[in-house]
Parts: C-alpha cells; sequence; structure tokens
C-alpha cells in the first residue's frame, strides 16, 4: 500500500510538472505574432505551442504593447516575450534557436524621393520609429537622443505598426522603419501595400527570438525545449510547412 501511494505521488507530482502553463505575449507583429484565437495566430506562436505541446505544457498567447511586455517579463508575470533581438532585453534568457533572421528597412511614400543615407540624412525627415523595439546600436543612439521633434515614437497599443503605416499613408511622417516581412504583410492587410517602397536598409539582419523572463527559474528550461523543438521541427519538414501559411521561408536555407 505505501509502496502504491509513493507511486500514485510521483505519477501527480510528474503531470503537475509538466503541466506548467507558459504566457508569451508581444504587440502585433504578424507574420511573427498576430491575433490570439485566430486560424493563423502566427508563425512564432505556432511554433511555440506545437514545441511546448510535445512536453506536456500549455501556452496562453496575449497581445500586449511591447514595452509593457517587456517588464510584465521580466518581473515574472509573463513567461516569454515574442520576437525579441538581444538588444530589447538583453538581460532576459534566449534559446540556442532562433526564430527569424531580420533586418530594418526605411519605408517612404511611394511619391517621397528621400532616401536613407547615413544618420545625417535622417535629419531632414520625420522617422516613425516603435517605441522600446531595437533597431541596431547606430539608429537605436539617434532615436533616444533626437526626441519627438524629429521622431515619432508609436506605441501606447498593441498595434503601433498599424498606426505607423496609416501615418505614413497620410504623410504625417516621411519615413518608417520596420523589418521587410512584417511591414509588408502589415501593409498589405490594410489595403496600402502599393502606396510604399523602400528608402535604404537601417541594419544589417538580427536574430529574433523568444525570450523568457529572468525572473523565472524555469527560463533556462523553456529555452532549451523550445530550441529542442525548433530543431526538431526543421529536421521533420513541420518548420516548412508552418511557415509556408504564413508566405515565409526557412531564413538558414535562405541564407545559404
Amino acid at each position: 500500500m505505501r509502496w502504491l501511494m509513493v507511486s500514485l505521488l510521483a505519477v501527480l507530482f510528474c503531470t503537475s510538472v509538466k503541466a506548467d502553463k507558459i504566457t508569451i505575449a508581444a504587440d502585433s507583429w504578424c507574420p511573427f505574432n498576430c491575433q490570439p484565437g485566430a486560424e493563423l495566430p502566427g508563425f512564432m506562436v505556432e511554433v511555440a505551442k506545437r514545441a511546448f505541446s510535445a512536453q506536456g505544457h500549455e501556452v496562453v498567447y496575449l497581445e500586449v504593447n511591447w514595452s509593457r511586455a517587456i517588464q510584465e517579463a521580466r518581473k515574472g508575470n509573463l513567461t516569454a516575450i515574442i520576437g525579441a533581438f538581444p538588444g530589447d532585453a538583453p538581460d532576459f534568457v534566449f534559446p540556442d534557436q532562433e526564430l527569424a533572421v531580420l533586418g530594418n528597412t526605411f519605408f517612404v511614400h511611394k511619391e517621397n524621393d528621400w532616401t536613407y543615407q547615413g544618420l545625417d540624412s535622417l535629419k531632414m525627415i520625420q522617422l516613425a520609429a516603435i517605441n522600446g523595439y531595437d533597431y541596431g546600436d547606430e539608429l537605436r543612439g539617434y532615436i533616444q537622443e533626437s526626441g519627438s521633434t524629429s521622431v515619432t515614437l508609436l506605441g501606447g497599443d498593441q498595434y503601433p505598426l498599424r498606426r505607423g503605416i496609416r501615418m505614413l499613408s497620410l504623410r504625417r511622417v516621411d519615413a518608417l522603419v520596420e523589418a521587410d516581412p512584417v511591414f509588408w504583410y502589415n501593409a498589405s492587410l490594410l489595403g496600402k501595400a502599393d502606396q510604399f517602397k523602400v528608402a535604404g536598409r537601417a541594419s544589417e539582419p538580427m536574430k529574433s527570438y523568444i525570450a523568457f523572463s529572468p525572473s523565472l527559474p524555469q527560463s533556462e528550461d523553456y529555452a532549451r525545449i523550445l530550441s529542442e523543438g525548433i530543431a526538431s521541427m526543421r529536421a521533420s519538414g513541420e518548420l516548412d510547412e508552418i511557415l509556408a501559411k504564413y508566405g515565409l521561408k526557412d531564413w538558414r536555407i535562405t541564407e545559404k
């Protein structure tokens, strides 16, 4: 009887350990994370759910303002943030496996002749950027030093990019900086993709991750589970299947 009780407790303990609820969050950054509960919730969301469900964990995805998502995850109120670059939250726990390699690009209205020619050329325009995003060392420094007179910081809700695209369409800002696939995906959703063009590259491609809270003791394990899940899905072809739903391709293959 005692052996049976010990075995039962062991089973219950293992079940409770496996049944973690992992809360991941970010502002809308389609096609990487989109609307919660949608048929297409976002590429990174789908990968996370499959990787963790294979280990018995439940993933809950929330749309949260980016700056707030970082703050709440840093305190341990959220498990992880989606689409993070190392510069966004250097104190977070990053997996070995990234989920995208992205560079930042300047976009302008198609009738605007401005092109990016270095930081000095930014002084000629009103730039829109999302508050709290990491755009690389040089551009980050310019944004922090310039103030609202030359940089419009977008934030305060879950859809800052879409607001920025509308402002660019109305020419309330001269240029907007964003990762290529994210800008074009959202511009297309708004029916405005034909209004814009590329005006230069803001940064070299950087690795983007789901990054885990520095306050949670499980974060190292979660980062390992996610990395192993990504590697397994890549080997099985499942990663390609998920990417294809969003019109994306495996960045590691594309780079070669």
